[in-house]
């Protein structure tokens, strides 16, 4: 089982024990993104940093902070 298999993203939120709805995939190859979102979950394609991290900073209502 691998992605983009639907039952690999299944397995997960099983494991995690959370639904789809709650939850975000990070992937920097678009192919496996749709099985995810069909479940529900909620996907960020990763083409470079400075965007992923915008989007996910828009899902999740929060602003990233760096470390210094």
């Amino acid at each position: 089982m691998a992605k983009p298999d639907p039952a690999i993203y299944e397995l997960a939120l099983d494991r995690i024990g959370l639904p789809g709805e709650r939850c975000v995939f990070v992937d920097d190859h678009a192919v496996n993104l749709p099985p995810a979102a069909e479940l529900g979950i909620a996907t960020v394609h990763v083409t470079d940093e400075d965007t992923a991290v915008a989007e996910l900073e828009a899902l999740l209502g929060v602003t990233a902070v760096v470390a210094a």
